[in-house]
């Protein structure tokens, strides 16, 4: 379905933004050194510490990127979060074993959409 919007009619002004980080996960370069059961302990041990955020709702989403950019430190996962600032995502994510043990890194920003344009089920005040 098609919808068409005159540009020229729409105000940024009144269009009232929700702000949440955005994260992109990366693999750094000295991982590739891991030998392949390390680097499976360390991503057990990460999607065990990712699941415990999104289950205590700290984090909203997380997912892997099976077809990132190939780039030396290649994007390999994405998550969403809503704690009101990226250094607060931030203090989360160097927590994770996966960034502890060196094989992961991660670029955190701000990403700001159209309020009431994300639901997350099962979340207090989801769909506003």
């Amino acid at each position: 379905m098609s919808v068409n919007i005159d540009p020229m009619s729409l105000n940024p002004d009144t269009i009232e933004l929700e702000s949440y980080e955005l994260v992109l996960l990366r693999h750094t370069r000295q991982g590739r050194d891991f030998d392949e059961e390390t680097k499976e302990r360390i991503f057990r041990e990460h999607l065990a510490y990712t699941l415990g955020l999104v289950a205590s709702g700290q984090q909203l989403a997380a997912g892997p990127v099976p077809d990132g950019p190939g780039q030396d430190d290649e994007i390999c996962g994405a998550g969403l979060f809503q704690q009101g600032s990226v250094d607060a995502v931030r203090r989360l994510l160097a927590k994770d074993p996966g960034v502890e043990q060196a094989y992961y890194r991660f670029d955190v920003m701000t990403w700001n959409t159209p309020k009431g344009g994300l639901a997350f089920p099962g979340r207090a005040g989801a769909g506003h």
